[in-house]
């Protein structure tokens, strides 16, 4: 009974992706998520509660895998002592970060490019600001100008960073393609960075 129970869940998982891939969280169909999988609409409403938590059942796993791996990425770079090493902890965490999304591929062009009406909707929104708190110690710690660098300019570069990742995600370009442009992306932010907070190139680590 488990062992078909297991099954029917994963089935209507896989249909549910693909409705709301087609069709985005607002425009699907339960009834033709039940017509694909075979189960009836009353059985996903006792598993999953109503569309909002089927779709959440569909992208959980792999949004909470994000979130840690970012979570440590941004501790490891947070507790390195200089700006070279908090910017090899960086690139290194932009690539796993990327490796990671593009394992989950679709369940990320979800989150980022279907998910309005669902509680997924703001999750974008949620790593820009982890990236924001991060960037303002990064700058207080690394500035060596007088001036410091204002608290929007940090919150628009940091929105801009998730921006570059949802690209890649929402034109489907593959995973080669992506990590030629993310590693052009690096270089030219971190070389802005650099002259922002007055720090040589060469001390980034670049």
């Amino acid at each position: 009974m488990r062992t078909e129970t297991a099954g029917v869940t994963e089935t209507l998982i896989e249909s549910a992706k693909k409705e709301f891939l087609e069709h985005g969280f607002q425009n699907s169909n339960l009834r033709r998520i039940s017509s694909e999988s075979g189960v009836s609409t009353g059985s996903i409403y006792t598993r999953f509660g109503d569309k909002a938590g089927l779709f959440s059942a569909v992208v959980k796993p792999a949004a909470d895998g994000l979130m840690e791996l970012y979570l440590e990425s941004i501790t490891a770079a947070r507790e390195s002592g200089d700006p070279a090493e908090a910017t090899s902890q960086g690139n290194e965490g932009t690539e796993l970060v990327l490796k990671y999304i593009y394992e989950n591929f679709d369940v990320f062009k979800l989150i980022f490019c279907h998910s309005a009406g669902t509680e997924y909707e703001y999750y974008f929104d949620e790593l820009a600001e982890i990236e924001e708190k991060y960037y303002r110690e990064f700058v207080k710690q690394f500035s060596r100008r007088e001036n410091m660098v204002s608290d929007f300019f940090i919150h628009v570069i940091c929105r801009t960073g998730w921006s570059y990742i949802y690209e890649v995600v929402s034109h489907d370009l593959s995973y080669d393609e992506a990590q030629i442009f993310m590693k052009s992306i690096r270089e030219f932010c971190f070389a802005g960075w650099g002259k922002v907070l007055g720090q040589n190139y060469e001390d980034l680590g670049l």
